[in-house]
């Protein structure tokens, strides 16, 4: 028997199991045979292997009918009927063998496979093996649970099939093994039984088996469920390659991304400690970049200009757009334009870049002249957030002027603003990310909520705090959009 010390329902299990495996193997030679005998001179030994077959089949159905625990008792070595006579199994009795015709086996659609065969009857890992390799696919055979789960360590397949009964690691146990195996988990596994062990196969579908084949191999149900349980993982494969392509490209659009944001800081300005106007800013690029840039300096006749800007979307493509027109503003390079009238930057600005030539992008600036002889500030904005005047009390000024976005409606006039700018004052100009920032508790900020919270800002490295005042206000690990701050201190 497969487990000399089993008893009760295990054991009878055990010896219905050790008198079927013979059966299968004469059903299993047979077919193998009957297929390999061809042409007419053959076909009467086709038959009595047909005949052979189901008389096998038939004492194979007897075997289970008959070999049950409420029939039979394990007495020792022995078996005994239910009156406690000893009996040969399938002695007096005989089978019925209904008539059939032998199935012709179709060829296996799809691509062969690698497939390794476990079972602890040798036989019937060669006539599966024969089976199989007669269609295309290679195998390898084991005959123990152990060896099995050793050479799923150190080889690649593409399928197992797995006798459910077997002599120490049984069929369930390397089951489970290889379904909490991270590396053969995807791997599919069909369990390889007799009819009426049906709630072991359930138990094994539950844990993760593909599908099971009862035995004997019916030759079509075994080419169906084969060819099945591979397309199956054809598609597996599939979807994990497509999943590590993705990957692969977002790792790859992560560092372009990384990228780009280093080149966008590696133009912006350095901070001015002396002169007329002090500046310093905080620029924080979202996890998706957007298209904030800015610049400000000293111009030839002494005046200070700002300009920052914000273009629409999120990307390389938005990044690459900003920089591009934030030169444009540096290097004064718009035709007829007089740079001392942030108006006329930005209608200069509007007929330059129209969205219909850049993608349909457009973005929003707030661009300023400072003159500090008559502390005054000479702005215009478009589309974009007013900045915000701090004075040396705390009380604050909005510095706002009306226009579209720019690129959007060619042919738009932008006019300028004035406003006084008092000593110790500071100017706080931003993008929209600066605020439009969801808190914990779900609600999210205002324009206004920033302006209260630059009232309360230190004189001392107010950009650098207010960002991180932002970062605890912020609900979520990264911002949604860039997040551009520029301070702005008058004397």
């Amino acid at each position: 028997m497969s487990d000399p010390g089993a008893s009760g329902e295990e054991g009878v299990a055990a010896l219905r199991h050790d008198l079927r495996t013979p059966l299968n193997q004469i059903i299993g030679y047979s077919e193998l045979v009957a297929e390999d005998l061809e042409g007419e001179e053959n076909a009467r030994t086709r038959e009595d292997l047909a005949k052979i077959g189901l008389a096998a089949r038939g004492l194979a159905d007897l075997i289970t009918r008959e070999i049950q625990p409420g029939r039979i008792t394990l007495v020792g070595a022995r078996a005994e009927t239910a009156d406690g006579k000893g009996a040969a199994v399938g002695a007096k009795d005989h089978a019925v063998i209904p008539a059939a015709e032998p199935v012709e086996a179709a060829p296996l659609a799809g691509e062969t496979a690698k497939i390794l065969i476990v079972d602890d009857q040798e036989e019937n890992c060669v006539v599966l093996q024969r089976r199989l390799e007669k269609e295309g696919h290679q195998c390898a055979a084991v005959y123990d649970g152990a060896t099995a789960l050793e050479r799923l360590a150190v080889e690649d397949f593409d399928l197992v099939l797995l006798d459910i009964m077997m002599p120490g690691i049984d069929g369930r146990e390397v089951l489970r093994r290889i379904k909490t195996d991270e590396k053969l988990r995807h791997v599919p596994v069909i369990m390889i039984s007799a009819l009426d062990q049906i709630e072991s196969v359930v138990a094994c579908i539950e844990q993760g088996a593909e599908d099971f084949l009862p035995k004997p191999f019916n030759p079509v149900l075994l080419r169906a469920r084969i060819g099945s349980s591979l397309d199956r993982k054809r598609l597996r494969d599939a979807e994990q390659a497509a999943y590590a392509a993705l990957q692969e490209s977002q790792a790859k659009l992560a560092t372009e991304l990384s990228e780009a944001a280093a080149y966008v800081q590696s133009v912006l300005p350095a901070p001015i400690k002396d002169g007329p106007v002090s500046a310093s800013w905080q620029f924080l690029p979202s996890s998706s970049l957007g298209g904030d840039a800015f610049g400000y300096g000293p111009e030839k006749d002494g005046k200070f200009g700002i300009c920052l800007l914000d273009v629409c979307g999120h990307g390389v493509g938005a990044a690459l757009l900003s920089i591009s027109v934030l030169n444009v503003i540096r290097a004064e390079s718009l035709p007829g334009v007089n740079f001392s009238d942030p108006g006329e930057v930005l209608t200069g600005l509007n007929n330059a870049f129209p969205m219909e030539k850049h993608g349909e992008m457009f973005f929003t600036a707030w661009c300023g002249i400072y003159d500090p002889s008559a502390r005054r500030m000479r702005f215009a904005g478009g589309g974009h957030p007013p900045s915000i005047l701090v004075r040396a009390d705390g009380t604050t000024e909005i510095l706002a002027a009306k226009g579209p976005v720019i690129g959007a409606m060619p042919g738009m006039k932008f006019a300028s603003a004035e406003a006084v700018i008092p000593p110790a004052a500071r100017l706080f100009v931003f993008s929209d990310g600066a605020y439009e920032i969801v808190r914990h508790d779900g609600s999210m900020m205002s324009h206004d909520d920033l302006r209260q919270l630059l009232s309360r800002a230190p004189h001392e490295n107010a950009a650098a705090w207010t960002m991180e005042q932002l970062r605890a206000l912020n609900s979520q690990s990264v911002f949604d959009d860039d997040v551009s701050l520029v301070e702005l201190c008058f004397p």
